[in-house]
């Protein structure tokens, strides 16, 4: 395999493209980067995975001892213990990294190392976990000269990490968005789901409406929709023109805004159901201007009240 420049300026309508990709955003500002968070720093390395890195993924948060870094590094990157078992050894063993002696492979695009629970090196001892990032600055920046690239991640919520090879520690750049944490609720809860439309008929909307919610509300439990409520405030109306405007046809000029409440008990997880909704509507080729929610826990009075709009969902045993 002949290598060559992972970015090449003389191709310029190339390297615009190759500017676009995930690791230009790290590479051009340095080889050592800081993550927040573990989905940040997964969603990084599975980023660059994609882009044919090698990537060697190293957990610290059950680390006591520096011996315990020794033995994970090793194992890691496939060189004798021995070899890299002390400080001063970390420069070789990060240059035989950046020749491609041990953990690389010049078949590949280049190489990372991602550190998850930096911070519990960091509390074993401040400086070795400093000088590990020195170290590997310092050798990525000589592998870059054989057109190697180098990548050291970490998870660490210092941001106090100083200058590794006479550069900062910057935060790294996220691509992606992390998950929303799980939102349950429970068969004595009542999950409102309020949607906002424009249709002459209401009535046929809510038709069309009720098989997309027995095939998705089947497994969750109970359900029911109220008559639809015509919308008459004007700044309401307005905002939902709006969001009309994505609509393959423009809106019939009899068409009013009308709200369209959906009451559900069961179980599972509110910012599923929410998503799962919006698929099945855009799947059923239902439209809707707007859609909101709310959530009245079990045992509140803003639960009894809610429920005086739901009769069918009173009792809360059997479906």
């Amino acid at each position: 395999m002949v290598r060559s420049a992972l970015f090449d300026p003389t191709d310029r309508d190339l390297f615009n493209e190759q500017r676009e990709r995930f690791d230009w955003s790290l590479l051009q500002n340095g080889t050592v980067f800081r993550y927040d968070t573990r989905f940040q720093l997964d969603s990084a390395c599975n980023r660059l995975t994609g882009l044919g890195y090698l990537v060697h993924r190293i957990d610290a948060n059950d680390w006591t001892s520096v011996d315990d870094m020794y033995d994970a590094f090793a194992q890691a990157m496939s060189y004798r213990r021995s070899y890299g078992g002390s400080l001063s050894a970390f420069s070789d063993v990060f240059a035989d990294v950046g020749t491609y002696n041990f953990g690389s492979d010049p078949e590949t695009t280049g190489t990372v190392l991602a550190i998850a629970g930096f911070d519990t090196l960091n509390s074993v001892d401040s400086r070795t976990a400093r000088v590990i990032l020195d170290v590997f600055a310092r050798e990525a920046r000589l592998a870059a000269l054989y057109g190697h690239p180098m990548l050291c991640l970490v998870e660490s919520n210092a941001t106090d990490l100083g200058k590794v090879g006479g550069i900062d520690v910057h935060h790294g750049s996220v691509w992606d968005v992390e998950p929303d944490p799980p939102d349950p609720f429970h068969p004595g809860d009542l999950v409102e789901h309020v949607l906002q439309v424009f249709v002459t008929d209401p009535a046929e909307y809510v038709a069309d409406l009720r098989p997309v919610l027995t095939d998705l509300l089947a497994t969750i439990g109970r359900w029911q929709v109220l008559e639809p409520v015509l919308i008459s405030d004007p700044t309401a109306v307005n905002d939902a023109k709006c969001n009309a405007r994505h609509l393959p046809q423009p809106l019939p000029p009899d068409a009013r805004l009308w709200q369209i409440s959906i009451g559900i008990r069961g179980e599972g997880d509110q910012t599923e159901l929410g998503d799962q909704l919006v698929h099945a509507h855009h799947d059923a080729g239902l439209h809707f201007e707007g859609m909101f929610s709310r959530f009245y826990a079990a045992g509140t009075k803003e639960l009894e009240h809610a429920l005086n709009g739901y009769p069918e969902l009173h009792d809360t045993t059997g479906c």
